[in-house]
């Protein structure tokens, strides 16, 4: 009996372990940098997203723009979008729980190609 229950314990979290991936994480999200890049084209809001870059100690390697940027990205993914308006990147000296941080925020959209 306890064979069986360690044996079903066991595929539970095989099955856990491989529901890590989604099919957003796959999938591009375009980074426009400002409305004119937009012009003409359909799309839809999807809602504020956000991504950080965090150095927590002094010793650390700095926070990286670049970072914060596809951290964004990868957020709207998660809301099925496939692009993100930039609203503003900026580093910070300090933060909760960080050293010195990058921030970039912007809209998730649905852009119809």
């Amino acid at each position: 009996m306890r064979i069986l229950t360690l044996c079903l314990f066991a595929v539970l979290l095989g099955g856990c372990a491989q529901s890590g991936t989604t099919s957003a994480e796959l999938e591009p999200v375009k980074l426009y940098k400002t409305e004119a890049e937009l012009s003409g084209a359909a799309f839809k809001e999807l809602g504020s997203v956000s991504g950080d870059s965090c150095q927590f100690t002094a010793q650390d390697s700095p926070p990286s723009i670049t970072a914060a940027m596809l951290n964004m990205q990868k957020r709207a993914a998660y809301k099925n979008a496939n692009a993100v308006l930039l609203t503003r990147c900026e580093m910070m000296a300090s933060a909760p729980g960080c050293y010195q941080v990058a921030i970039c925020e912007g809209t998730a959209l649905h852009v119809n190609f």
